[in-house]
């Protein structure tokens, strides 16, 4: 990274309350090894730029706001709208009906977190982020390697649309879903958009074979930002749903963030150090 190349800051408002640790548990479970980590209450993110990178770091400012850092040469606008979508900073937790302080985790990178969630299907979160760990080591491009961390950028669809994933011990199913959601992506078939006809867009993702109900839900959560999305069918939220006597109906438009309060329960709120 170019250390000469000034730090910019700038702060994010935020809605209270806002639980930034369930945010960055979040976030950490899920990690894009060698793209992102979690480390001291502060998500950090290394951005590609041409032949070298630069970084974004977030952490919580006070109770009403995120303070953001950015150092490299990059669009500092089309930045802090990414971290928005990721940390969903718009939300006012007011219009819940329970006023938790969850947000519906975006991302930064559509085509990385949809990969994820379709590694995710059906076994542990453990197993999940090492599968994509492979991935990105195999078919990602390292930018840096040092004894303290290794820097890579997440391959693109045209990367991926013809790899034997399957030799990284993912399976048929899951590495044929990838593969065909990168074509879906280079023939603008999928465009990674809020304003995306969601209807549509569900049924284009079912459409892909290993692609089901929960995965789609979860796609169109964190990749188009949908706030309904929901995974109904999820044994886990089903079950507490009826052991906290939630009802569904309640959270119309807003399923998304019963789903994250639902998660939150289950979990620490505090990242590991």
């Amino acid at each position: 990274m170019n250390n000469t190349t000034r730090v910019r800051h700038y702060t994010i408002p935020v809605h209270r309350p806002y639980n930034f640790a369930a945010v960055l548990a979040f976030l950490e479970r899920h990690v894009a090894y060698g793209i992102e980590k979690v480390k001291d209450n502060t998500y950090i993110r290394y951005i590609p730029i041409q032949n070298t990178y630069g970084a974004i770091t977030v952490t919580m400012k006070s109770q009403d706001a995120l303070a953001i850092t950015i150092q490299g040469a990059m669009n500092d606008e089309h930045v802090l709208k990414k971290i928005k979508n990721l940390f969903d900073t718009d939300h006012n937790p007011i219009s819940l009906p329970v006023p938790t302080g969850v947000r519906v985790i975006g991302c930064f990178n559509p085509f990385e977190a949809a990969v994820s969630i379709i590694l995710g299907q059906l076994i542990s979160i453990k197993q999940a982020t090492k599968k994509l760990e492979l991935l990105i080591i195999t078919f990602g491009k390292c930018i840096e390697e040092s004894p303290e961390t290794n820097i890579y950028t997440f391959p693109e669809p045209k990367d991926l649309m013809y790899k034997e994933i399957e030799k990284l011990g993912i399976t048929k199913m899951k590495s044929g879903a990838i593969r065909e959601l990168a074509n879906l992506i280079e023939a603008q078939k999928v465009i990674f958009s809020k304003n995306a006809d969601i209807n549509t867009l569900e049924k284009t993702l079912l459409s892909i074979k290993g692609i089901g109900h929960w995965t789609t839900q979860l796609i169109l959560m964190r990749c188009f930002q949908f706030k309904d999305a929901f995974p109904k069918n999820d044994l886990f939220i089903q079950k507490m749903i009826e052991k906290n006597s939630f009802h569904e109906s309640e959270w119309v438009n807003q399923r998304a963030y019963l789903t994250h309060y639902l998660w939150s329960e289950s979990y620490s709120n505090v990242p590991k150090k």
